[in-house]
């Protein structure tokens, strides 16, 4: 049976695709597997909602963020689980900070690949397995049947 999936769009300028570039390739290194955009996200997403409240608040308000959104769409396939994580981040922002306004989803997404060249890698490889465990998609496997080059 197939997991649920769907498309989450980035809106980002060319400095933020350049930050999702570098975070999907940063997390290819770490978890030495091919992985999918939507992945990346996902990982990304996960390890955010390990940080304390107070210190996603904080990193909300860095100037870069303003800089990284754009107009440029982008869309990235991924389970349907991530929506729901970076809701719960949002609703802690919310619950903590309630004269703030609540940060929308676009910019949990930016943040949360903006930490992952910042993250330790065990940190990392736990968030990877949670976002498989929720319905990432899996990396590619060798087959006996591959091509070989």
């Amino acid at each position: 049976m197939a997991r649920a999936r769907r498309s989450f769009k980035l809106r980002l300028s060319p400095a933020g695709l350049d930050v999702l570039i570098d975070s999907h390739c940063h997390l290819i290194r770490v978890t030495r597997s091919l992985i999918a955009w939507g992945t990346t996200l996902h990982v990304a997403v996960e390890h955010l909602e390990t940080l304390p409240t107070a210190e996603i608040i904080d990193r909300l308000k860095a100037r870069e963020l303003d800089c990284l959104g754009g107009g440029e769409e982008h869309h990235v396939g991924a389970s349907h689980h991530l929506w729901e994580v970076a809701t719960r981040i949002t609703e802690r922002v919310q619950q903590s900070a309630p004269g703030q306004r609540q940060p929308n989803l676009g910019r949990i997404y930016i943040l949360a690949l903006m930490q992952i060249p910042k993250a330790d890698q065990m940190d990392l490889i736990c968030a990877f397995e949670r976002a498989l465990q929720s319905g990432a998609r899996m990396p590619a496997v060798r087959d006996d049947n591959d091509l070989a080059g």
